[in-house]
């Protein structure tokens, strides 16, 4: 491996350290694709969530904007839902974005030092560990790299379409996750400061950007106001409102706090280049001021962007809300520190970055399956899925013939019965068809379905006690309950109630 990417004398061409990324990102798809794969047997929330919502195309989903779900449902329609399926698509978020990340460092830095920047973003916890979900936090890096990318390239190159990019991918970014505005200010902030591009051109430039952007996402406001917005209305009942100036320190305080710990490898390694720049020169980095203005606050304007919102707010930060604020964290490193990248110090921030990738991996995977098996916890990743859903199977067989089309059960229990052996089932969530519109009344009618209740009150992932489920258990033809070992047999068990609705008339059922 050595001596196929990294020469021992001189520093590796852009070519062979290009190719080196592209082995290093399909390593991590793949690494964290087995390993979830292999020793989970269930699967997070969020990914149980994309799972569930990539049934089916919508203009958008009660909680969130539309496209991690619309990429989800074009993968599944070349394969079938896996624990190992959201996994992989989250780390092929981080490697895309990190290779956006790399073509934008190679418009400032010579080759060696772009890898280098880029080696060093990956450390953040946010972009391995912290990403093993596939959720709209993930999927929103490659977009928010993607439109920095081509906004960048705007304001350089003078073009119309690039700014055309700039506005398409500004609407994907939105229409992943609605805080992709944050960044997106910071770069309209840098227009303001770079007075150079104060002119004509980059105004009709912007304009056009501005049109792409709102053409992006006209389907989707549209379908936000024929739904009465229900996303911010989501939002709303889960933010938790802050009173007083000192409650908001407190909560920034607590914020930051989280997000040097996600930081910490990343600190490490910095620490690492910084001990060792004493004794060498620093790299002179062919940087205009402009470039470097840019760089400061297209970096820090996520993290800072979204303090000021929780300040201005009032509500409480939390910490997930940094994980799209650390993508050009590496450029920012290398500009400041400036190390002089000999091909031994590549090297050894390659072996140094792929220990840290392997052992964080290995923690996570091992601490969330097996070693929480030993102890007796019970975690999203060592839940019996397989065993709920040949026991579903098994009901519906045991009352029909037909096929089993529709559950009506929480979106975890949903998500991880499509995973784990009832592919083709559309999940009613919570019994409700306004958060899935995907299920109409007359296909519950025709097709019939199972309705599992989660009865605990602790670790469920839906309302206790919905009343659209209650009605169709209230409804059933059939009803029993089963007890499952979940972390422990002696400790952990769960209970899930069960209710078999018949199809009425299953020549009918379309789906």
């Amino acid at each position: 491996m050595q001596s196929l990417f990294l020469p021992a004398a001189a520093l590796p061409s852009g070519r062979r350290l290009s190719n080196l990324l592209i082995v290093l990102g399909l390593a991590q798809i793949l690494i964290w694709g087995v390993a979830g794969g292999l020793a989970y047997s269930s699967t997070e929330l969020d990914s149980a969530e994309q799972l569930v919502w990539g049934a089916a195309i919508e203009g958008g989903y009660w909680k969130h904007p539309p496209l991690p779900s619309w990429i989800m449902h074009g993968v599944l329609q070349f394969t079938n839902p896996s624990v190992a399926l959201p996994l992989m698509m989250a780390q092929a978020a981080i490697v895309i974005a990190l290779g956006l990340s790399w073509r934008l460092a190679r418009e400032f830095l010579p080759p060696a030092q772009a890898a280098l920047s880029v080696l060093l973003t990956s450390l953040i916890l946010y972009h391995n560990a912290g990403a093993d979900s596939y959720n709209h936090n993930t999927a929103l890096l490659p977009f928010q790299a993607a439109a920095t990318l081509a906004f960048f390239l705007a304001t350089r190159r003078d073009s119309l379409l690039h700014w055309a990019g700039a506005g398409f991918f500004a609407g994907l970014s939105i229409l992943v996750k609605y805080v992709a505005v944050m960044p997106l200010a910071g770069l309209l902030l840098y227009l303001l400061l770079d007075r150079s591009l104060h002119h004509r051109r980059t105004l009709i430039g912007l304009l056009l950007g501005a049109a792409v952007c709102l053409l992006t996402l006209s389907p989707h406001l549209l379908w936000l106001q024929q739904n009465d917005y229900a996303p911010f209305q989501y939002a709303q009942s889960v933010v938790l409102p802050l009173q007083g100036f000192g409650a908001k320190l407190g909560s920034v305080g607590a914020f930051l706090v989280t997000q040097l710990y996600r930081v910490l490898p990343l600190l490490l390694v910095l620490a690492l280049l910084a001990w060792r720049r004493p004794r060498e020169k620093q790299e002179a980095l062919p940087l205009q001021q402009r470039d470097r203005l840019f760089i400061w606050i297209a970096a820090l304007s996520p993290l800072v962007v979204t303090i000021l919102f929780g300040l201005a707010s009032g509500t409480r930060l939390e910490a997930r809300w940094g994980a799209n604020a650390f993508l050009l964290s590496g450029l920012l490193a290398v500009m400041l520190l400036r190390p002089v990248t000999t091909a031994g110090l590549l090297k050894l921030i390659t072996v140094l970055t792929v220990a840290v990738h392997v052992l964080l991996c290995a923690g996570l995977v091992l601490g969330k399956s097996m070693v929480a098996e030993h102890f007796g916890r019970a975690t999203r990743a060592n839940f019996p899925a397989a065993e709920l859903a040949l026991a579903t199977q098994q009901a519906w067989r045991s009352h029909t013939t037909a096929p089993l089309r529709i559950v009506a059960t929480d979106i975890w229990l949903g998500g991880n019965l499509r995973a784990f052996g009832l592919p083709d089932i559309a999940v009613l969530i919570d019994g409700s068809h306004h958060k899935s519109p995907w299920v109409r009344s007359e296909d519950v009618r025709n097709c019939g379905a199972m309705v599992l209740d989660d009865q605990s009150k602790d670790g469920r992932a839906g309302p206790v006690n919905p009343p659209e489920q209650l009605a169709l258990i209230a409804g059933a033809a059939a009803t029993g309950t089963w007890q499952l070992a979940w972390g422990n047999e002696m400790k952990q068990r769960r209970t899930v109630r069960w209710a078999y609705l018949p199809p009425q008339d299953p020549g009918r059922c379309v789906r």
